[in-house]
Protein backbone atom coordinates (compact mmCIF):
# COMPACT_ATOMS: atom_id res chain seq x y z
CA UNK A 1 0.00 0.00 0.00
CA UNK A 2 2.49 2.35 0.69
CA UNK A 3 4.65 1.44 -2.37
CA UNK A 4 1.28 2.78 -4.44
CA UNK A 5 0.99 5.50 -2.39
CA UNK A 6 4.78 6.53 -3.39
CA UNK A 7 4.03 5.73 -6.94
CA UNK A 8 0.83 7.60 -7.45
CA UNK A 9 2.47 10.20 -5.64
CA UNK A 10 5.67 9.94 -8.25
CA UNK A 11 3.14 9.96 -10.75
CA UNK A 12 1.06 12.69 -9.55
CA UNK A 13 3.85 15.06 -9.38
CA UNK A 14 5.73 13.95 -12.62
CA UNK A 15 2.44 14.94 -14.51
CA UNK A 16 2.25 18.75 -12.72
CA UNK A 17 5.92 18.73 -13.50
CA UNK A 18 5.53 17.65 -17.12
CA UNK A 19 4.45 20.75 -18.98
CA UNK A 20 7.58 23.03 -17.67
CA UNK A 21 9.65 19.76 -18.12
CA UNK A 22 9.09 19.65 -21.80
CA UNK A 23 9.23 23.69 -22.37
CA UNK A 24 12.54 23.85 -20.86
CA UNK A 25 13.76 20.92 -22.78
CA UNK A 26 12.28 22.14 -26.36
CA UNK A 27 13.14 25.95 -25.93
CA UNK A 28 16.21 25.20 -23.97
CA UNK A 29 17.90 22.11 -23.98
CA UNK A 30 17.26 21.70 -27.69
CA UNK A 31 18.67 24.69 -28.48
CA UNK A 32 21.64 24.42 -26.93
CA UNK A 33 22.46 21.29 -28.60
CA UNK A 34 22.10 22.14 -31.70
CA UNK A 35 24.35 25.24 -30.75
CA UNK A 36 27.09 23.02 -29.87
CA UNK A 37 26.50 20.58 -32.50
CA UNK A 38 26.87 23.66 -34.92
CA UNK A 39 30.44 24.96 -33.22
CA UNK A 40 31.88 21.31 -33.88
CA UNK A 41 30.86 21.43 -37.49
CA UNK A 42 32.51 22.65 -40.84
CA UNK A 43 31.79 25.82 -42.73
CA UNK A 44 30.52 25.38 -46.68
CA UNK A 45 31.09 27.84 -49.33
CA UNK A 46 28.23 29.41 -48.91
CA UNK A 47 28.53 30.50 -44.73
CA UNK A 48 26.00 27.71 -44.19
CA UNK A 49 26.83 24.64 -41.85
CA UNK A 50 28.67 21.44 -43.20
CA UNK A 51 28.05 18.12 -42.02
CA UNK A 52 31.31 17.22 -40.14
CA UNK A 53 33.19 17.17 -36.93
CA UNK A 54 35.90 19.95 -36.68
CA UNK A 55 37.67 22.11 -33.72
CA UNK A 56 39.00 24.53 -36.36
CA UNK A 57 36.27 27.03 -34.86
CA UNK A 58 37.25 26.88 -31.06
CA UNK A 59 40.78 27.10 -32.47
CA UNK A 60 40.29 30.32 -34.62
CA UNK A 61 38.78 32.05 -31.13
CA UNK A 62 42.56 31.92 -29.88
CA UNK A 63 43.58 34.18 -32.54
CA UNK A 64 45.33 37.27 -31.77
CA UNK A 65 41.75 39.25 -33.45
CA UNK A 66 39.42 37.82 -30.87
CA UNK A 67 41.09 37.30 -27.23
CA UNK A 68 41.11 41.37 -26.68
CA UNK A 69 37.08 41.37 -27.21
CA UNK A 70 36.85 38.41 -24.33
CA UNK A 71 39.15 40.65 -21.85
CA UNK A 72 36.85 43.85 -23.15
CA UNK A 73 33.83 41.75 -22.01
CA UNK A 74 35.19 40.88 -19.00
CA UNK A 75 36.48 44.17 -18.29
CA UNK A 76 33.23 45.67 -19.33
CA UNK A 77 31.23 43.25 -16.98
CA UNK A 78 33.38 43.71 -14.21
CA UNK A 79 33.36 47.71 -14.39
CA UNK A 80 29.41 47.20 -14.53
CA UNK A 81 29.03 45.00 -11.62
CA UNK A 82 31.27 47.39 -9.55
CA UNK A 83 29.37 50.05 -10.55
CA UNK A 84 25.93 48.68 -10.14
CA UNK A 85 27.00 47.33 -6.29
CA UNK A 86 28.59 51.21 -5.25
CA UNK A 87 24.88 52.73 -6.25
CA UNK A 88 23.06 49.53 -5.48
CA UNK A 89 24.03 49.03 -2.17
CA UNK A 90 23.67 52.11 -0.94
CA UNK A 91 20.25 52.19 -2.07
CA UNK A 92 19.21 48.69 -0.66
CA UNK A 93 20.80 49.70 2.74
CA UNK A 94 18.53 52.82 3.10
CA UNK A 95 15.22 51.17 1.81
CA UNK A 96 15.79 48.04 4.43
CA UNK A 97 16.90 50.45 7.33
CA UNK A 98 15.80 54.18 6.97
CA UNK A 99 12.69 53.90 4.25
CA UNK A 100 10.20 52.22 7.25
CA UNK A 101 6.80 52.18 5.66
CA UNK A 102 7.65 54.13 2.84
CA UNK A 103 10.19 50.75 1.58
CA UNK A 104 7.27 49.20 -0.53
CA UNK A 105 6.50 52.21 -2.67
CA UNK A 106 9.94 53.12 -3.25
CA UNK A 107 11.09 49.77 -4.52
CA UNK A 108 8.35 49.92 -6.99
CA UNK A 109 9.05 53.64 -8.01
CA UNK A 110 12.68 51.67 -8.64
CA UNK A 111 11.02 49.31 -10.35
CA UNK A 112 8.25 50.52 -12.48
CA UNK A 113 10.38 52.07 -15.48
CA UNK A 114 11.59 48.91 -16.56
CA UNK A 115 7.76 47.81 -17.54
CA UNK A 116 8.56 49.65 -20.44
CA UNK A 117 10.55 47.79 -23.58
CA UNK A 118 14.15 47.35 -23.00
CA UNK A 119 14.81 49.17 -26.44
CA UNK A 120 12.39 51.72 -25.97
CA UNK A 121 14.29 53.14 -22.70
CA UNK A 122 17.43 52.36 -24.05
CA UNK A 123 16.42 54.71 -26.77
CA UNK A 124 15.44 57.49 -24.47
CA UNK A 125 19.23 57.21 -23.44
CA UNK A 126 19.93 57.96 -26.63
CA UNK A 127 17.59 60.86 -26.60
CA UNK A 128 18.79 62.12 -23.48
CA UNK A 129 22.68 62.23 -24.20
CA UNK A 130 22.38 63.52 -27.71
CA UNK A 131 24.15 66.54 -29.12
CA UNK A 132 20.40 68.21 -28.85
CA UNK A 133 19.58 66.19 -26.02
CA UNK A 134 18.36 67.17 -22.87
CA UNK A 135 21.25 66.80 -21.13
CA UNK A 136 23.34 69.17 -23.18
CA UNK A 137 20.53 71.42 -23.12
CA UNK A 138 20.52 71.95 -19.38
CA UNK A 139 24.26 72.49 -19.25
CA UNK A 140 23.66 74.73 -21.84
CA UNK A 141 20.90 76.65 -20.14
CA UNK A 142 23.18 76.46 -16.54
CA UNK A 143 25.94 78.22 -18.55
CA UNK A 144 28.63 75.18 -17.96
CA UNK A 145 29.24 74.27 -21.59
CA UNK A 146 29.54 76.54 -24.44
CA UNK A 147 28.68 73.82 -27.14
CA UNK A 148 27.40 70.46 -27.11
CA UNK A 149 28.96 67.17 -25.35
CA UNK A 150 29.92 64.58 -27.08
CA UNK A 151 28.48 61.91 -25.15
CA UNK A 152 27.02 58.88 -27.14
CA UNK A 153 29.90 56.50 -28.75
CA UNK A 154 31.83 56.86 -26.03
CA UNK A 155 32.80 54.18 -23.30
CA UNK A 156 31.07 56.31 -20.26
CA UNK A 157 27.61 56.50 -21.81
CA UNK A 158 27.98 52.54 -21.88
CA UNK A 159 28.72 52.25 -18.46
CA UNK A 160 25.93 54.74 -17.78
CA UNK A 161 23.25 52.04 -19.95
CA UNK A 162 24.68 49.20 -17.97
CA UNK A 163 24.19 50.80 -14.87
CA UNK A 164 20.74 51.90 -15.74
CA UNK A 165 20.22 48.26 -17.33
CA UNK A 166 21.17 46.73 -14.37
CA UNK A 167 20.73 48.51 -11.23
CA UNK A 168 17.40 47.02 -9.95
CA UNK A 169 18.98 43.69 -10.19
CA UNK A 170 21.65 44.36 -7.48
CA UNK A 171 19.33 45.85 -5.57
CA UNK A 172 16.54 43.61 -5.08
CA UNK A 173 18.74 40.99 -3.63
CA UNK A 174 20.79 43.10 -1.59
CA UNK A 175 17.77 44.15 0.23
CA UNK A 176 16.49 41.04 0.85
CA UNK A 177 19.65 39.66 2.64
CA UNK A 178 19.71 42.91 4.48
CA UNK A 179 15.93 43.39 5.39
CA UNK A 180 16.58 39.77 7.01
CA UNK A 181 19.54 41.03 9.44
CA UNK A 182 18.13 40.61 13.28
CA UNK A 183 18.17 44.07 14.47
CA UNK A 184 19.27 42.71 17.84
CA UNK A 185 22.65 41.91 16.35
CA UNK A 186 23.52 46.02 15.52
CA UNK A 187 21.58 47.20 18.99
CA UNK A 188 24.38 44.40 21.08
CA UNK A 189 27.18 45.62 18.17
CA UNK A 190 26.12 49.69 19.73
CA UNK A 191 26.31 48.21 23.54
CA UNK A 192 30.00 46.89 22.89
CA UNK A 193 30.58 50.32 22.37
CA UNK A 194 31.05 49.83 18.32
CA UNK A 195 30.80 52.95 16.23
CA UNK A 196 28.58 52.96 13.28
CA UNK A 197 31.31 52.10 10.68
CA UNK A 198 32.92 49.80 12.98
CA UNK A 199 29.15 48.02 13.28
CA UNK A 200 28.72 48.08 9.60
CA UNK A 201 31.91 46.77 8.19
CA UNK A 202 31.58 43.92 11.61
CA UNK A 203 27.97 43.23 11.71
CA UNK A 204 25.71 44.29 8.79
CA UNK A 205 28.35 44.14 5.92
CA UNK A 206 29.24 40.48 6.72
CA UNK A 207 25.97 39.20 6.91
CA UNK A 208 24.47 40.91 3.80
CA UNK A 209 27.57 39.03 1.68
CA UNK A 210 24.76 36.40 0.37
CA UNK A 211 23.00 39.23 -1.26
CA UNK A 212 26.15 40.97 -2.40
CA UNK A 213 27.53 37.58 -3.90
CA UNK A 214 23.77 37.13 -5.91
CA UNK A 215 24.18 40.39 -7.22
CA UNK A 216 27.31 39.95 -8.37
CA UNK A 217 26.20 37.38 -10.19
CA UNK A 218 22.99 38.36 -11.73
CA UNK A 219 25.20 41.87 -12.97
CA UNK A 220 28.12 39.81 -14.44
CA UNK A 221 26.92 36.94 -16.43
CA UNK A 222 24.56 39.02 -18.13
CA UNK A 223 26.72 42.28 -18.71
CA UNK A 224 29.14 39.76 -20.38
CA UNK A 225 26.63 38.57 -23.36
CA UNK A 226 24.69 42.13 -23.67
CA UNK A 227 24.52 43.27 -27.14
CA UNK A 228 21.76 46.27 -27.36
CA UNK A 229 23.84 48.57 -24.54
CA UNK A 230 27.37 48.59 -26.35
CA UNK A 231 25.63 49.29 -29.98
CA UNK A 232 22.66 52.28 -29.05
CA UNK A 233 25.22 53.97 -26.59
CA UNK A 234 28.23 53.38 -27.90
CA UNK A 235 27.82 52.98 -31.26
CA UNK A 236 28.93 49.75 -31.60
CA UNK A 237 32.99 50.47 -31.32
CA UNK A 238 33.43 48.48 -28.20
CA UNK A 239 33.03 44.86 -29.65
CA UNK A 240 32.52 42.62 -27.06
CA UNK A 241 30.83 38.78 -27.21
CA UNK A 242 27.45 39.94 -27.81
CA UNK A 243 28.12 42.05 -30.61
CA UNK A 244 30.80 39.24 -32.05
CA UNK A 245 28.40 36.96 -31.96
CA UNK A 246 25.43 38.85 -33.59
CA UNK A 247 28.41 39.83 -36.46
CA UNK A 248 29.49 36.34 -36.78
CA UNK A 249 26.11 34.74 -37.40
CA UNK A 250 24.11 38.02 -39.58
CA UNK A 251 27.00 39.77 -41.15
CA UNK A 252 29.77 37.52 -41.48
CA UNK A 253 27.92 34.13 -42.01
CA UNK A 254 30.12 32.38 -40.06
CA UNK A 255 27.36 29.98 -38.13
CA UNK A 256 30.26 27.62 -36.90
CA UNK A 257 32.21 30.56 -35.14
CA UNK A 258 29.61 32.37 -34.11
CA UNK A 259 28.31 28.80 -32.43
CA UNK A 260 31.50 28.05 -30.99
CA UNK A 261 31.63 32.01 -29.16
CA UNK A 262 28.12 31.44 -27.69
CA UNK A 263 29.41 28.11 -26.10
CA UNK A 264 32.42 29.84 -24.95
CA UNK A 265 30.09 32.23 -22.85
CA UNK A 266 28.47 29.98 -22.14
CA UNK A 267 31.29 28.67 -20.56
CA UNK A 268 32.43 31.65 -19.03
CA UNK A 269 29.13 31.91 -17.74
CA UNK A 270 29.23 28.39 -15.97
CA UNK A 271 32.45 28.73 -14.40
CA UNK A 272 31.31 32.22 -12.83
CA UNK A 273 28.03 30.18 -11.62
CA UNK A 274 30.47 27.68 -9.80
CA UNK A 275 32.55 30.23 -8.30
CA UNK A 276 29.18 31.80 -7.15
CA UNK A 277 28.11 28.47 -5.68
CA UNK A 278 31.35 27.11 -4.09
CA UNK A 279 31.94 30.97 -2.33
CA UNK A 280 28.47 31.27 -1.11
CA UNK A 281 28.64 27.75 0.70
CA UNK A 282 31.90 29.18 2.68
CA UNK A 283 30.13 32.30 3.34
CA UNK A 284 27.27 30.05 4.99
CA UNK A 285 29.61 27.83 6.67
CA UNK A 286 31.79 30.64 8.12
CA UNK A 287 28.85 32.52 9.40
CA UNK A 288 27.22 29.17 10.91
Amino acid sequence: MRRRAQRSGDLATLALLAPSLVMAVLLLAVPLLVILAYSFADRDSYGGVAAGFSLASYAELFQPAYLPIFANSIQIAVLSTAACLAVGYPIAYFLAFRAGRRAPLLLALLLIPFWVDFMIRMSSWMVLMGRNGLINAGLAGLGLTDEPIRMLGTYPAVMVGMLYAFLPTAVLPIYASLNTIDRRLLEAADDLGAGPIEAFWRTTFPLSLPGVMAAILFVFVPAMGVYAIPVLLGGGKSIILGNLIVQLFLEFRNIPLGAAVSVMLLALSSIVIVFYMRLLRRIEEASA
